[in-house]
């Protein structure tokens, strides 16, 4: 009789372990269902609250939450359904994501002083050091669509692409002479050059949205070169003469 007791006490107290689960569990999807309603990276982020305990998991989150809410920002028309097929590519890695690992998501460059510490300017993005270098800031490397710049993307034996107004983005032509043909609009009518250029244009802005992360990641020096390039023909970025015009004013 004795034994049947504590074999039972057990059994209800295991039981009310797990209604005591299941009732947390329904309070936390109540809370998910309700937070659909928010903005992808603020659902995100309410997931990740409940999911994940670990910093480099959270820092993970939250990295995902900034990806989704630029697609989310870049494809107005995208709903959940859309963002979440969007989170399942980065998942199988066939976006480029930087991050998945600890190491990634939890550098400090405070962890590392007296280092010289190389790195993209890509991956320094949200860091800081006292002391910058920036290499390479030629008309190449950051173009401004002048007339002597040359396109990482337009290869010179397919096509001459030297200068704004010869040579055309292939690729960028291609896929501009497949949308016309496939228009149901009679008057869509092709325009050599006109996908070139906003290929260009848009691959200028990338690049100076990223000079501009290089530079303020800075907090005391910045010391920036440039190079002449492989055919001794490269230039400083427009970017980067502006910017000593306007420290030479200074």
């Amino acid at each position: 009789m004795v034994a049947e007791a504590v074999v039972g006490e057990g059994e209800a107290d295991a039981e009310e372990a797990v209604i005591t689960e299941l009732n947390d569990f329904r309070v936390h999807v109540r809370r998910w269902l309700e937070a659909v309603t928010l903005p992808i990276d603020q659902l995100v982020l309410t997931l990740a609250q409940d999911i994940f305990t670990e910093a480099a998991d959270l820092a993970l989150a939250h990295k995902l939450a900034l990806v989704l809410r630029k697609a989310a920002d870049d494809h107005t028309e995208w709903r959940l359904p859309e963002l979440t097929a969007e989170l399942a590519v980065i998942a199988k890695n066939e976006r480029r994501f930087i991050g998945f690992s600890s190491d990634d998501s939890g550098f400090d460059p405070e962890q590392h002083k007296g280092k010289v510490v190389v790195t993209t300017m890509h991956k320094a993005k949200g860091l800081e050091w006292d002391r910058v270098y920036l290499m390479s800031v030629n008309n190449y490397d950051f173009p401004s669509n002048q007339p002597n710049d040359r396109f990482i993307s337009e290869k010179w034996f397919l096509r001459v692409s030297t200068g704004s107004t010869t040579g055309l983005n292939l690729e960028a032509e291609a896929l501009a002479q497949l949308d016309a043909a496939t228009s149901s609009s009679e008057y869509d009518w092709y325009d050599e050059g006109a996908a070139t250029l906003a290929a260009r244009i848009d691959y200028v802005k990338e690049r100076l949205r990223l000079f501009y992360v290089g530079i303020t990641r800075a907090k005391k020096e910045l010391i920036v070169t440039w190079n002449t390039g492989r055919q001794g023909d490269a230039t400083p970025s427009l970017a980067l003469s502006a910017l000593m015009g306007w420290w030479e004013g200074k």
